[in-house]
């Protein structure tokens, strides 16, 4: 099923944001916007505004934001098709989707999902309605798992036996080397397929929006001779290292909480949501990855993290800590008594003593702090001074230069420390991050020197406008943003993320479209969508400035007035690095004739840079 773009755009222009969302959310005007309390997640101060002008929405609480279509995909977990069939019944659009034309890759892809969806109920009808998944039932019943739960999640049984499943998809003429793409089936050197899940409870794999994009599989009668747990290989609609289990169901519960749980497996998922714990997720057979961490960052940056009290667990709550630190998160880790896991422990204390124990996590540097301790590492000055490196190493995975601060201040006083001694440390590793992160230096400036020898105070000067570039492609109209492309390009910008948000901009300008309702949807990394809802409906608003003052603190006239001051405090910035840059290199090449050049190329730069001074 496909809607062609245009329809799509249509549709999105005929309808009024803020009378649909009105339909949800009790909405009341605050200056150019509308505001109200999320429905998204808990809270008591409105948080979530809806720019009627702009046809956007952004929760500045949890980071929900978007177009009309997104609002009612988040809010009634649909798919964007149907989003887009509801607004146009809503507006009086109709719509014949019959008519429209698929394309080979999309059919491919419903293809694999209408044949995950036919195993799932294959698998399902085994367990609940097949007599010889009483022993799947059995077993699941063993575990406390309720019939209404095994339903909610849509568990099922694969028998025993080599093909069951084959010949079950034999008769109803499903393509087999397409079950065997998805990991449903196998073939021995080509030959003949058996059933890939045999013996297994089956726990099917969801999508955010609900679609089985891949299945676990679990043995249960004591086999020793094969893997616990099975999983599907990935495809084209299944990546492990952006799945997280548990998701779909979790979702709202986490936005409403503005927490999640992050636990190991999917019998810990299951026994915390019927426990009515229904904020976890697992990262089920991988370990947790940047993007699993970026997918859990559009519904919270809370996170409580789960692991066995073992080596490995410790390890791999390290790992985690590292990665979700970098994503800007706030973490805590629980670690349960050992021997138990959170299936064994809510089952046998319940959950309002789970809960109690939530509370009490430590955060991050406690429990590394703990750890260490356990480990005998403060016995001796060495292993101790190891120790407080690796807190401070830790430390320096955030971002947020004042919770930094706090945490190295907690260290110095933990340790009776001078905090100058653990800043020190400190620069040293966040050096090293901003090597492995950042992108290679700056080296389009003509006859100069690569960006690193450019001073830091330029290069925030730089970065301010560029800003304010973004903001105004963004703010403005099509005149705006034509004024800006004629003299800055994406590809022109310092910071990267900024210059791939100018791409998308360019790229849809060029197409006639510079609506911000339609650009944001076009950017897929989530950050750099938020930033956008950020600036746009944040309170200091390009738009509420123009009849005040410009960057030059000169009164402008108009907002055409005010983009053409911001494009000129671009190029006197850049016009100060290139002459810097060539300085640089007239130092270092002594004699040479290229002086010369350089010191004439100066010369008419500072030139440049008073007819832009209006000098």
């Amino acid at each position: 099923m496909r809607i062609p773009e245009h329809t799509i755009e249509d549709i999105r222009s005929s309808a009024n944001i803020v009378d649909i969302i009105s339909s949800y959310v009790q909405l009341r005007k605050r200056g150019r916007n509308f505001i109200g309390l999320c429905p998204f997640h808990q809270e008591k101060t409105p948080s979530f505004t809806v720019s009627e002008e702009k046809q956007i929405f952004h929760c500045f609480g949890c980071h929900a934001g978007g177009n009309v279509y997104k609002f009612l995909m988040e809010y009634k977990s649909i798919s964007f098709i149907e989003a887009v069939q509801e607004i146009a019944e809503s507006v009086g659009i109709t719509l014949d989707v019959q008519e429209e034309q698929v394309t080979s890759g999309e059919s491919e892809l419903e293809k694999y999902y209408d044949l995950n969806v036919f195993a799932a109920k294959y698998f399902s009808d085994n367990l609940l309605k097949n007599e010889n998944g009483e022993i799947a039932r059995d077993y699941l019943l063993q575990r406390n798992i309720k019939p209404q739960t095994q339903k909610i999640f849509g568990l099922g049984f694969a028998q025993n036996g080599w093909d069951n499943f084959v010949n079950y998809l034999k008769q109803n003429q499903v393509d087999l080397d397409d079950a065997k793409l998805l990991g449903l089936i196998d073939s021995k050197d080509g030959g003949k397929y058996y059933d890939k899940f045999r013996g297994r409870i089956i726990f099917p794999i969801f999508s955010p929006n609900g679609r089985v994009i891949a299945f676990g599989g679990r043995v249960f009668q004591g086999e020793d001779n094969v893997a616990k747990y099975l999983n599907s290989p990935e495809s084209s609609i299944y990546l492990k290292r952006k799945s997280l289990y548990g998701l779909f169901h979790s979702k709202d519960e986490i936005r409403k909480l503005n927490k999640a749980i992050l636990v190991e497996g999917y019998m810990d998922i299951i026994a915390l949501y019927q426990h009515g714990i229904k904020n976890a997720v697992a990262s089920s057979g991988t370990s947790l990855t940047e993007e699993q961490v970026r997918l859990l960052s559009r519904y919270t940056t809370n996170i409580v993290v789960i692991f066995d009290a073992d080596e490995a667990g410790t390890k791999a709550a390290m790992r985690s800590i590292e990665i979700l630190l970098k994503q800007d998160f706030d973490v805590n880790v629980l670690s349960l008594p050992k021997g138990e896991d959170p299936d064994s422990f809510v089952n046998k204390f319940g959950k309002e003593q789970f809960e109690e124990n939530i509370q009490k996590a430590q955060n991050f540097l406690e429990f590394q702090t703990s750890q260490f301790e356990s480990a005998g590492m403060f016995d001796n000055p060495t292993k101790e001074a190891e120790a407080i490196r690796e807190l401070v190493k830790t430390a320096a995975f955030v971002d947020d230069e004042l919770k930094r601060g706090l945490l190295i201040r907690s260290i110095s006083r933990k340790f009776n420390l001078r905090e100058k001694l653990l800043e020190s440390e400190l620069n040293k590793y966040l050096q090293i991050n901003k090597k492995a992160i950042q992108p290679k230096p700056f080296s389009n400036v003509k006859d100069g020197k690569p960006k690193s020898q450019i001073s830091s105070e330029e290069d925030k000067r730089l970065i301010s406008v560029e800003k304010e570039v973004i903001q105004l492609l963004f703010e403005g109209n099509e005149e705006i943003i034509g004024n800006i492309f004629d003299t800055i390009l994406p590809e022109d910008f310092t910071n990267k993320s900024l210059g791939k948000i100018a791409k998308v901009v360019h790229d849809e300008y060029l197409k006639g479209q510079y609506e911000p309702a339609a650009l944001i949807e076009k950017i897929e990394d989530d950050k750099l969508k938020n930033y956008i809802l950020t600036i746009t409906l944040g309170e200091y608003q390009i738009s509420s400035t123009w009849d005040k003052r410009s960057s030059s603190g000169k009164v402008a006239k108009d907002p055409i007035q005010y983009t053409l001051d911001t494009i000129r405090k671009y190029q006197i910035i850049k016009i100060d690095e290139q002459i810097k840059a060539n300085e640089i290199k007239i130092e270092n090449l002594g004699n040479d004739p290229e002086v010369l050049q350089l010191m004439k190329t100066n010369d008419e730069l500072r030139k440049e840079k008073k007819e832009l001074n209006g000098v």
